[in-house]
């Protein structure tokens, strides 16, 4: 049988304890291990639970000390002390995270013990008291520099998780970002693709457009010279003749401007189907309007001669477009390269040339170019080179024709007639003014006659009242600045505006109808007069008069000539409708008493024409006598 004492009962009672709080200690990390894989916290509740666990274990190895060391053998003794100093001495770098529990635990489990070797009567315990208490306490600063290193390491590994974290991080963000970048790449170089592609197909498209024309889906003008160029060099190459045929639409114009242009484009496009029968579409070209060239390759005069008369058949046919039956005429210009010239210019411009002639002759049928025609048109051309200077050279002067009251015979106004002393030659205006409307200079000249007019006019002192008739060309109109230089030429002559007329021809209204009538009220809201020169001579209806803003209507030449049969009724048809709508009349091309006297019983307001004077030079004015004393005749 053991029997226990008291003592070794108390030890049994510390011993089970001090297992059951360790036991406690393991259960509490085991709880806070498996829970911790489940939540995040920042820590705190575990450092106290665990700070507890310690300082607990440490206060139960004093008590031990406290309760039984004093009754303790020499070995025993030591081999507590021994334990424990080395429970306190361990425990500074294991629990060194934490100053306090470290330190704590550390003098928790020393200075107990020092404490019972200073009280004991035992001379080595007070020893070891002498040892162990200055011990305890030299763990101070030690406790705090292994803490402050743990801490300082623990701090640097938790910053060196953070940056890893961040650098893992940032990883993933660059990840996606190149995934993104990767994807965004790929839609850019589609995108790119589908770009090139498109820009490819509108560069070609655009291509097709500056070489096709648009509504016939001919060769341009361009494009058609450019290919010409190289048929004449093949045809020079191989000593083969090259025709080349200038086709130009006759009373298109008429149709284009009656019936609207989807009528007219319908038109060029059927006559573009008829042509294309007797040629390769890549050798037929629109110039431009209602022009259209033709290349025959490896075709002499004889054979140019024959497709042309054959185009010009065909053209004459009828045309069938929205229910309208049209009928048009074509005038053809032929030119054979290189016996009349080797360059495509050229070649264009000598067709072009043969073609206006053959058009001013109404004959329908072509025209070959001849060396004859080449004369004229040369002499035209020295004609157009002398009229670029003859402004510079003084050449130009003006003639004036009177214009007479048809009851009182007396001067009401003088017409501006332009002349050309060209080198002591003098050429008519039916000859010069054509070639200075085609080739620009009319807007020089146009501004020149304005310009002399007026100075002319604001000194006559035979007739200081009368007005001063200009005849101004729809070029000039159409000019953006011409409002503008109007302006200029009455402020510069100081000429009252009602003594300026301005006569416009009635086909100056199928050019641009509106912009016309935008600038005619221009021209009345500055109290300058209006006239239509040679109304009724064009295709236009008197109708047309009531939505003019015009003042004055003149009576063609022609309708006077014929007062004997049918001009008559023309001119009081006019006369009827001008009263109407508030218009004067003036009749031209008077050249005796009768006409005079018929015109004036018809209710004519004004007459013109040599019956009374020929155009006269400014000087000759003032000499001039009133055309009356021709009465006693």
């Amino acid at each position: 049988m053991f029997i226990y004492d008291s003592g070794a009962e108390g030890k049994l009672t510390w011993w089970i304890a001090i297992n059951l709080f360790m036991f406690i200690r393991i259960f509490d990390f085991i709880e806070w291990k498996v829970r911790g894989k489940k939540t995040v916290s920042n820590g705190s509740f575990g450092i106290i639970r665990f700070g507890t666990g310690a300082i607990g274990t440490a206060i139960l190895w004093s008590i031990h000390s406290f309760i039984y060391m004093p009754t303790m053998g020499v070995a025993e003794f030591s081999f507590n002390a021994i334990v424990l100093s080395a429970f306190a001495a361990g425990a500074i770098p294991l629990l060194s995270p934490s100053k306090i529990i470290s330190l704590g635990y550390s003098l928790i489990l020393l200075v107990p013990v020092g404490i019972v070797c200073l009280m004991s009567e035992q001379e080595y315990q007070q020893f070891l008291g002498y040892v162990i208490l200055p011990s305890a306490f030299l763990l101070i600063p030690i406790c705090y520099k292994i803490s402050k290193f743990t801490q300082d390491a623990i701090k640097q590994k938790h910053q060196n998780e953070n940056l890893m974290e961040a650098m893992k991080l940032e990883k993933q963000r660059a990840d996606t970002s190149n995934k993104e970048l990767h994807a965004v790449s790929s839609q850019l170089n589609q995108s790119n693709s589908e770009l090139e592609q498109e820009i490819k197909s509108r560069t070609e498209q655009v291509l097709r457009m500056s070489n096709i024309d648009s509504l016939t889906k001919l060769l341009n003008r361009k494009t058609f010279t450019s290919n010409l160029e190289k048929l004449i060099e093949n045809a020079k190459a191989k000593n083969n003749p090259l025709a080349l045929l200038f086709i130009d639409l006759n009373g298109f114009k008429k149709i284009n401007d009656t019936m609207g242009h989807r009528v007219g484009d319908s038109v060029l496009i059927q006559v573009t189907q008829r042509i294309v029968a007797f040629a390769e579409l890549s050798r037929v070209g629109r110039w431009g309007g209602d022009e259209f060239l033709v290349a025959l390759p490896y075709s002499n005069e004889d054979t140019a001669m024959s497709i042309a008369s054959a185009i010009i058949t065909s053209i004459d046919q009828p045309i069938f477009v929205h229910g309208n039956e049209l009928h048009l005429t074509a005038a053809i210009g032929v030119a054979i390269a290189p016996k009349h010239s080797t360059s495509a210019t050229e070649l264009i411009q000598l067709a072009d040339l043969t073609m206006c002639e053959q058009k001013s002759t109404s004959i329908n049928a072509p025209r070959m170019f001849t060396t004859h025609l080449k004369e004229k048109i040369q002499a035209s051309q020295k004609i157009l080179e002398g009229l670029q200077h003859a402004i510079h050279r003084k050449q130009l002067f003006l003639c004036y024709q009177p214009i007479m009251s048809a009851g009182a015979h007396v001067p009401w106004a003088f017409e501006a007639l332009l002349r050309w002393d060209f080198n002591g030659t003098f050429i008519g205006p039916d000859k010069f003014i054509p070639l200075a409307e085609k080739s620009g200079l009319i807007k020089e000249i146009g501004a020149w006659v304005l310009n002399r007019a007026c100075m002319d006019a604001k000194h006559w002192q035979h007739c200081a009242d009368a007005t001063v008739s200009v005849n101004v060309s729809v070029i000039q109109l159409m000019d953006d600045g011409f409002i503008r230089q109007l302006d200029q030429c009455l402020q510069s002559s100081a000429l009252p505006p009602h003594r300026l007329h301005l006569e416009v021809t009635e086909s100056t209204f199928v050019e641009n109808e509106s912009k016309v009538l935008l600038i005619l009220e221009e021209i009345q809201k500055r109290h300058i007069k209006i006239s239509i020169d040679d109304f009724g001579t064009g295709y236009s209806s008197l109708s047309q008069l009531q939505t003019l803003p015009v003042n004055y209507v003149k009576i063609d030449k022609t309708f006077v000539d014929n007062m004997d049969g049918k001009g008559e009724a023309i001119i009081r048809a006019t006369q009827f409708i001008a009263q109407e709508l508030n218009c004067k009349t003036i009749a031209e091309g008077v050249e005796s008493k009768n006409q005079a006297n018929m015109l004036a019983s018809m209710g004519v307001n004004y007459l013109q024409g040599y019956y009374f004077a020929k155009p006269m030079k400014n000087e000759d004015l003032i000499i001039w006598q009133n055309p009356i004393s021709k009465s006693s005749d």
